[in-house]
C-alpha cells in the first residue's frame, strides 16, 4: 500500500515537473485599452525568450469575463504559433484590489492602536492592585494618627477615581476599536469571496526552429467594462461662446487594474445583435376553426421562428485628444495615459472641448412662474459625434443644474435654462372689467382678461420673451375669440401668444390680452 502512495506522489512530482519545464510564464504588460460602450478590448504585449522545439506560453492574471471568440495573437520572431487555448487556474490566487489592500492596511492600524489601549489597561490595573494592597501603612501592629489616616483617606479618594475613569475611558477606545476591527474583518472576508475566483489564463503553442526572442500581442474583449458620455456646459457671461466638454465616464470591474495604460472610448457597442434583419413571405389566409387540435405540431421551422432567433442574437487635457471617424463608430483617444482600478465606480475621461455659439435672451411665462430665466440657445453642435446623456451646468462660475443632451432629437440648436434673474420683475393679473358672462338665446359667451408687467431693473438693456396661452377647443360647439393681444405673435394651433421685447434699463412694460369663449348653455367646460 504504501508502495502504491510513493508511486502516486512520484507520478504526480513528475507531471507537475514537466509541466513546468512546458509552460513559460510570460511577464506580460497591459498597454492598452478600447472601451466600447459595453465591454472592453484589452491589449497585452510580452517578451520571450525560446528555445528551439515547441513550448506553452502562459498569459496569466487577465480579465476576468473574456469572451473566447475575441482573443487575438499576433507575433513577431522566428517561430510558429501552433494553437491558443484559455482555461482557468483555480489554484493561482487573483491580484488585490486597491480597496483590499487599503481595508488590510486599516486592518493593521487599529490592531496596534488596540494593543496599545490592552497595555496601558494592564499599566492602570497593576497601579490599582498596589494601591489595594497596602491599605495599612506601617505594617498592622503599628498605631496610626488621626492625621494620618485622614492624609491616607483623601489620598485614595483623590488617586482611585482618576485611575478608574481613566480605565472606563480605555475599555470604551477598546471597545469603538473591536467593532471597526470586526466591521473590516467582515468587509475583507466579503471582497475576498468574491476575489477566489479562477484566474483566466491564455496558453499559446509555439514551434521554434532556433532559439530566438519571440514578441507576442494579445487582445480580447471582456464584458466587465464600458462607459457613457457625460458633459459640462459652461458660460462665462452673456457676451461669451459656451464651452461643452465632452468626458467619458467609465467604469470597469475585470479584476486587474488599468494602470498608466492608454485609452481609447468608442462609441461602438459590440454587444448588440450584428445580424441584419430578414424579411421572410407574409402569408393570409381565411380563418378555419380547429375545434380544439392543435393545427401545428411545432413552429421551430416556420419563419416567424427565423425572425425571433435573429432578434435575440489649466490647460485642457481634451484639446490632445485624437478623434477617429471609423466606418461604424467614432473613436476617442487622449494622448495622455490613465490609471483606472477595478472598482465599478465611475472614472472620468476628458475627450474634447468644443466653443459652441450662443445666444441668450430671458423668457418668462408667468402663468406658470412668475420669475425671468435666462435662456441660451447653443448651435452648430449636431456635428461633434456626441452620443446621448447628462450635462452640468455652470454659469458665472457657479453651478446652475442638470440637463440631458440628445443629439438625435434636438436639431441644430439646444436650448439651456441658465438659472433665475431676481432683477427682472413679472407680474400677471386677471382683469376683472373683463370677467363678464353673458347668456344669449342657446349659447354662453365668457370673456376674459389678462395684464401682465415686466419691469427691467438691471443696469443694462435685455431681451425677453414672454408667454401666455389661450385655451383650444377640441369641440366644434366651443369657439375660443381672440379679443386683444398687445402686438404678441399667435399660434391658432398650439394657442400661444409670445411678446419678444427689449427693454431698457428701469423700463416697464404693460401687456394685455383679452378673449372670448362661446358654448351652448347647460354645458360645463372643465379647466376654464
Amino acid at each position: 500500500m504504501n508502495k502504491k502512495i510513493l508511486v502516486i506522489l512520484f507520478l504526480f512530482i513528475f507531471s507537475v515537473s514537466l509541466y513546468a519545464e512546458n509552460h513559460i510564464a510570460a511577464k506580460q504588460k497591459l498597454i492598452g485599452v478600447k472601451v466600447f460602450i459595453s465591454g472592453a478590448e484589452l491589449t497585452h504585449t510580452a517578451k520571450v525568450k525560446l528555445q528551439k522545439g515547441v513550448s506553452n506560453i502562459v498569459f496569466s492574471n487577465l480579465s476576468s469575463n473574456i469572451d473566447e471568440n475575441s482573443i487575438n495573437i499576433s507575433a513577431k520572431g522566428k517561430a510558429i504559433i501552433l494553437s491558443v487555448t484559455k482555461r482557468f487556474n483555480y489554484l493561482k490566487p487573483g491580484e488585490k484590489s486597491v480597496r483590499i489592500k487599503q481595508l488590510e492596511d486599516s486592518l493593521k492600524i487599529l490592531k496596534y492602536s488596540k494593543a496599545k489601549l490592552l497595555n496601558k489597561l494592564q499599566v492602570l490595573d497593576l497601579e490599582v492592585d498596589l494601591i489595594t494592597s497596602n491599605k495599612i501603612i506601617g505594617g498592622k501592629n503599628s498605631y496610626q494618627k488621626i492625621n494620618e489616616l485622614k492624609k491616607m483617606v483623601k489620598f485614595y479618594e483623590n488617586t482611585l477615581p482618576k485611575l478608574k475613569d481613566k480605565m472606563l475611558a480605555f475599555r470604551m477606545k477598546e471597545l469603538k476599536l473591536r467593532k471597526m476591527i470586526d466591521a473590516i474583518r467582515k468587509q475583507l472576508k466579503e471582497l475576498n469571496n468574491q476575489k477566489q475566483k479562477p484566474v483566466n489564463e491564455i496558453i499559446i503553442t509555439v514551434s521554434a526552429q532556433q532559439s530566438t526572442l519571440l514578441q507576442l500581442r494579445l487582445t480580447y474583449l471582456t464584458y466587465n467594462a464600458g462607459w457613457k458620455p457625460d458633459y459640462d456646459i459652461r458660460v462665462k457671461n452673456i457676451n461669451s461662446k459656451a464651452d461643452l466638454y465632452y468626458k467619458g465616464a467609465v467604469w470597469q470591474n475585470t479584476g486587474i487594474n488599468w494602470r498608466n495604460v492608454n485609452i481609447t472610448l468608442s462609441t461602438r457597442n459590440p454587444i448588440v445583435n450584428n445580424n441584419a434583419p430578414v424579411l421572410y413571405p407574409w402569408f393570409i389566409n381565411f380563418y378555419t376553426p380547429h375545434n380544439g387540435r392543435r393545427l401545428f405540431k411545432s413552429n421551430a421551422f416556420s419563419p416567424a421562428a427565423k425572425m425571433l432567433s435573429a432578434k435575440e442574437g489649466t490647460r485642457n487635457l481634451s484639446n490632445y485628444t485624437k478623434i477617429i471617424q471609423t466606418q461604424m463608430a467614432a473613436e476617442f483617444t487622449p494622448s495622455i495615459r490613465y490609471s483606472i482600478p477595478p472598482d465599478g465606480k465611475i472614472h472620468l475621461v476628458s475627450i474634447k472641448k468644443y466653443e459652441l455659439p450662443a445666444k441668450y435672451e430671458y423668457l418668462s411665462i408667468p402663468k406658470l412662474d412668475k420669475n425671468a430665466f435666462l435662456i441660451t440657445t447653443l448651435s452648430n453642435w449636431s456635428s461633434y459625434n456626441l452620443l446621448p446623456g447628462n450635462a452640468n451646468i455652470y454659469f458665472e462660475n457657479s453651478y446652475v443644474g442638470k440637463t440631458f443632451i440628445n443629439p438625435f432629437t434636438a436639431g441644430d440648436s439646444l436650448t439651456i435654462s441658465l438659472g433665475r434673474d431676481q432683477n427682472i420683475i413679472v407680474k400677471r393679473k386677471l382683469l376683472k372689467d373683463f370677467t363678464e358672462k353673458k347668456f344669449l338665446s342657446s349659447n354662453v359667451e365668457r370673456t376674459f382678461g389678462y395684464e401682465i408687467l415686466v419691469k427691467n431693473n438691471k443696469t443694462i438693456n435685455i431681451k425677453i420673451v414672454v408667454e401666455d396661452q389661450l385655451p383650444i377647443s377640441k369641440n366644434e360647439d366651443i369657439e375660443v375669440f381672440l379679443k386683444e393681444k398687445s402686438g404678441a405673435k399667435y399660434d391658432e394651433k398650439t394657442g400661444l401668444l409670445q411678446w419678444n421685447l427689449n427693454l431698457s434699463p428701469s423700463s416697464l412694460k404693460k401687456l394685455k390680452f383679452v378673449y372670448m369663449v362661446e358654448y351652448p348653455k347647460g354645458k360645463i367646460i372643465k379647466n376654464l
